[in-house]
């Protein structure tokens, strides 16, 4: 297992426990494997076998994390993006 680290700033932002396990979950994946996982893997991760509330759950969390800068998404492909660094913590 490789390591990552989550910026410190990312926990002083307005974020619900939901978008940051997502974002945990995307960071580890990216880190791990060069590659941002699937929306259904996220899911898993996240939210086990509450497939239904999860993936709810997950799409909530997606939508806050770009709204938040923390990723990008250009169609249905996300990345994770550094932009929130520019424009500092709200």
């Amino acid at each position: 297992m490789k390591k990552f680290e989550i910026p410190e700033a990312i926990d002083d932002m307005p974020i619900s426990p939901e978008a940051f396990r997502v974002y945990v979950a995307i960071a580890r994946s990216v880190a791990e494997h060069q590659e941002f996982p699937s929306v259904r893997a996220i899911t898993a991760r996240c939210f086990g076998k509450k497939y239904a509330l999860g993936s709810t759950h997950t799409d909530m969390a997606l939508k806050e994390l770009i709204k938040l800068k923390l990723i990008n998404c250009e169609g249905e492909i996300y990345s994770l993006s550094d932009d929130w660094m520019l424009e500092g913590v709200a």
